[in-house]
């Protein structure tokens, strides 16, 4: 790993990482977990299923729409929906249930033309606060690799729900995975320290999706922090509980 970054090399990622890759001159980053055998399983808006709130996804497998940055358009998948071949003939790469969002792809469709990182769990406030981008770290910690591994495969069975840019992405997905982590609170970012980052710089961006004022929303910043390892509105799920807990059946 780089001194400086979080980079890694394929041969130091094993099975259960949380893995990444900058998009679009680091203006974002796409996240997922390493499952082995060059394989990886992560979270995006299903093929001709975008909305409104995926519009302008920073964490498509292929890119920010064409509404979201000129000049980049989605290439995840075929017209009519199907998904194209793997260019580099691995047998898995694109598999997904229909209609889900949790899709397999091979290592290299995931990096694409960039770098391999490493999410770091479990490091220190000091470590956090002086990261110069949100999306890279948490002073949560992590759960085992194997209970990781379970968690996203079985994601890939039964899905992550609906893909949405500020409360259900990829990095969400993510660090789900990793932890068992949900958040309570429906009118706050999920768990993406990418998002929570902006928020915290551009209130306006929060006010229009999170709250009718940016005093409130500042209110928050301050209240919860940024970062999952912190903030006092999540709680531990099971994976075989999520269904449960989204319809409000979990106990109290």
């Amino acid at each position: 790993m780089d001194l400086l970054s979080n980079r890694v090399k394929r041969s130091e990622i094993v099975a259960g990482d949380h893995i990444y890759s900058w998009r679009a001159s680091f203006i974002y980053s796409h996240h997922g977990i390493y499952i082995d055998d060059s394989l990886v399983i992560h979270f995006t808006a299903p093929p001709g299923k975008l909305t409104d709130s995926t519009n302008d996804s920073f964490c498509s497998s292929s890119g920010p729409t064409s509404s979201s940055f000129p000049g980049h358009s989605s290439s995840s998948s075929a017209p009519g929906g199907q998904q194209k071949t793997c260019p580099h003939q691995r047998q898995r790469c694109g598999s997904r249930k229909p209609g889900s969002g949790v899709a397999i792809c091979c290592l290299d469709c995931f990096i694409k033309k960039g770098s391999l990182y490493r999410f770091e769990y479990g490091v220190t406030k000091k470590h956090f606060r002086f990261q110069l981008r949100g999306g890279t770290c948490t002073t949560a910690e992590s759960d085992p690799q194997s209970s990781v591994v379970q968690r996203a495969n079985y994601l890939f069975e039964n899905g992550f729900g609906i893909y949405h840019l500020f409360r259900n992405n990829c990095e969400d997905f993510a660090i789900y995975c990793k932890t068992g982590i949900l958040t309570m609170d429906e009118k706050w970012p999920g768990r993406s320290g990418q998002i929570a980052s902006l928020v915290k710089m551009f209130p306006e961006m929060g006010a229009k999706y999170f709250s009718s004022t940016k005093e409130a929303v500042k209110e928050r910043i301050r209240k919860y922090g940024t970062d999952i390892g912190v903030r006092d509105d999540v709680i531990k799920v099971p994976v075989e509980d999520m269904d449960s807990f989204h319809r409000g059946l979990m106990p109290a």
